[in-house]
């Protein structure tokens, strides 16, 4: 509502009857309760945390998209990521933070996204911007959809908080590094070198 007095975007399409209600494009805060609720009739917001550099552009002008509101950062019902890696070995930590307060991403494809987001099940990917023009079609077509792929990509996303950070290491993580680790004491010694292994030498810390 604060951003309404300085952005037209945010300011209600329509005032409230009851002149004591606050309303915004997205809620409307009732003046006795002081509860907010979101709009039925409502754009959809879409946030990008990106830093808009030259290798972060998308141009989407011409295409025939429902009405959505575009901002950098903030509460939204959809992310966009347009991160590459040079190395294709590194994940987008802005995905990683979109996806720790349960926002679905739509992300532009590289080597290793895959292992972050999960086609149609925690977010879309897309190869250029035709692809994510029609994934913005077809996500905001009836928004806001409590059946819509938004909202399941968003339980999906908090069922997957269950398994915290320590439990997916222990899981993941773990066995790869004990099968390289036994890998390594199953080796013939090098005469040059001592003949312990780590385990051997500073116990086995994973237990």
């Amino acid at each position: 509502m604060k951003l309404g007095g300085t952005h037209s975007q945010f300011r209600a399409r329509l005032e409230p009857e009851d002149p004591a209600t606050e309303r915004s494009a997205f809620t409307e805060r009732y003046a006795g309760s002081g509860l907010v609720t979101r709009l039925r009739e409502r754009p959809a917001l879409l946030v990008s945390s990106t830093s808009w550099t030259e290798f972060e552009q998308l141009i989407l002008d011409g295409h025939n998209l429902p009405s959505v509101v575009c901002v950098i950062t903030g509460s939204a019902d959809l992310g966009v990521c347009l991160h590459t890696s040079s190395s294709g070995l590194d994940l987008p930590m802005k995905v990683v933070d979109m996806f720790g307060c349960c926002l679905p991403v739509c992300a532009v494809n590289f080597k290793c996204l895959h292992e972050l987001v999960k086609h149609e099940e925690n977010g879309l990917v897309f190869e250029d911007s035709e692809e994510l023009a029609a994934q913005l079609q077809m996500l905001f077509s009836n928004f806001p959809d409590p059946a819509g792929k938004l909202n399941q990509f968003r339980k999906n996303l908090r069922e997957s908080e269950q398994l915290r950070w320590d439990e997916s290491w222990v899981q993941t993580v773990l066995p790869l590094v004990m099968d390289t680790l036994l890998g390594q004491r199953l080796k013939p010694q090098d005469p040059c070198c001592p003949p312990y292994s780590f385990l051997e030498s500073q116990g086995t810390p994973f237990q």
